[in-house]
């Protein structure tokens, strides 16, 4: 369907807008002072109504559907096998939903906004004659975000990643979107080709723009931070969930029993444990992207043997224990995956603690960037390129050193080519550090 066929347009308008809403409307009525989200794929009765809902709440407040709708927001999109909505709570509260669909007979969302079919055509003729498979489109719309989270970057992020999890699962190739104008510019920073000039969505006077992508590039941006949890990663595909917590939020405290396991896919965590003896507490780690924390947990129902406190905005990937052992149940594979990591872990704890009270500033300098660097994100242009979303005073911090000293090593590194570094940010070229 093209968006200039108002006959169609009048009886698909909420096609329509699950295509583009993904950046037409971040607005709505829910406020929350909560500092954490929770992200889930709705599957009850109750998530799936709070997704509908939200919808409508954010959309009426942006003057569409109010008069076409009942409170809820809701197409035949939603009732394909081949659909997740994706849900984020903050204190039970709905605060942002979207909805990711795999190819079907009926199509995609995003096919209502744009005749996708040349780039269809294209993708499908360059994979038979590389020997290939047939190619698998997948597309994420029906975005809404409650107002008090709109400039939460994380909360976006968090559905973004969440969503490529579930494309991985799903085997999808390659990715199509319609987005708004005025939000191109995201998706071109993560590498998405854009296919055309802008597109009026007749009956909203919104212009869109196309973009596609191949999955393996939004993969590795989402998840290329685990390079050494990939089995782990593919074994669990699908049955994650996303915490998204501020700076200073305790993720877990000592003694407590949990039964959650985290990933961290951006910010930092620091592992304490207090001494009741002394009354001290030690710092016995601070994690970032890439590390695992809480892995005990998914064996048995032991209490906490520390303390995790996000030291920024943090969002993590989180295995439950019944979902790991529902899952190990069913391909023991699964099992080995976490056992390797277990021992990995252990030998990093002792090489950890060893720099820690052995090793002279340039040593844990040393340490600590390459520690970094292999917890950094592949650059989606370029995935020679490693980035790292960390500041300088959170580095000196970890290498126990001085902003002073962490800004000369790190300078003598970017003269010789290695890295380069900003403020809040390290992007590295070369190998590890000697």
């Amino acid at each position: 369907m093209h968006p200039d066929d108002e006959g169609l347009c009048r009886t698909m308008t909420a096609k329509e807008w699950g295509a583009v809403i993904g950046d037409v409307c971040r607005i709505g009525g829910v406020h929350s002072k909560a500092m954490s989200i929770r992200i889930k794929v709705a599957k009850t009765d109750k998530e799936l109504s709070d997704v509908y809902h939200l919808r409508y709440q954010v959309y009426q407040d942006h003057g569409h559907f109010a008069d076409k709708y009942d409170g809820a927001v809701v197409d035949l999109y939603d009732a394909v096998p081949s659909v997740a909505n994706l849900i984020a709570y903050s204190n039970d509260v709905p605060v942002a939903t979207i909805r990711v669909n795999r190819d079907s007979e009926l199509g995609l969302p995003a096919d209502h906004a744009f005749d996708f079919s040349g780039y269809r055509q294209k993708v499908t003729e360059e994979r038979r004659v590389a020997g290939l498979d047939a190619p698998l489109f997948a597309s994420a719309g029906m975005l809404a975000i409650a107002e008090e989270w709109r400039n939460r970057r994380y909360v976006f992020g968090g559905l973004l990643r969440m969503a490529a999890d579930i494309g991985h699962m799903w085997g999808v190739t390659h990715i199509l979107a319609t987005v708004n104008v005025t939000t191109a510019g995201i998706y071109e920073r993560l590498g998405w080709h854009r296919l055309a000039d802008p597109v009026v969505v007749g009956g909203l006077g919104v212009e869109i723009l196309p973009f596609a992508s191949p999955m393996e590039p939004m993969y590795r941006w989402a998840f290329g931070m685990f390079k050494d949890q990939k089995g782990l990663l593919d074994q669990f595909s699908g049955c994650f969930q996303w915490y998204l917590v501020d700076g200073g939020t305790e993720i877990f405290r000592q003694e407590d029993v949990g039964d959650e396991a985290f990933l961290i896919t951006k910010g930092s965590v620091d592992i304490m444990r207090h001494h009741d003896g002394s009354d001290r507490t030690l710092r016995l780690a601070k994690l970032g992207a890439g590390d695992m924390f809480g892995e005990l947990s998914l064996i048995d129902s032991s209490p906490r043997s520390a303390t995790a406190v996000a030291s920024r905005n943090t969002e993590l990937v989180v295995i439950n224990r019944d979902v790991f052992w529902q899952k190990s149940n069913e391909d023991p594979q699964r099992l080995k995956d976490l056992m390797q990591i277990l021992s990995e872990r252990l030998r990093d704890a002792n090489n950890l603690g060893m720099i820690y009270a052995c090793g002279s500033d340039d040593e844990r300098l040393a340490y600590f960037t390459n520690r970094v660097r292999r917890g950094a994100i592949p650059d989606p242009r370029d995935p020679e390129i490693l980035k790292s979303r960390m500041s300088i005073e959170e580095f000196a911090d970890m290498a126990l050193v001085t902003v002073e000293q962490a800004e000369r090593y790190l300078g003598h590194l970017q003269n010789q080519g290695i890295l380069e570094f900003t403020a809040r940010q390290i992007t590295f070229f070369g190998g590890e550090t000697k």
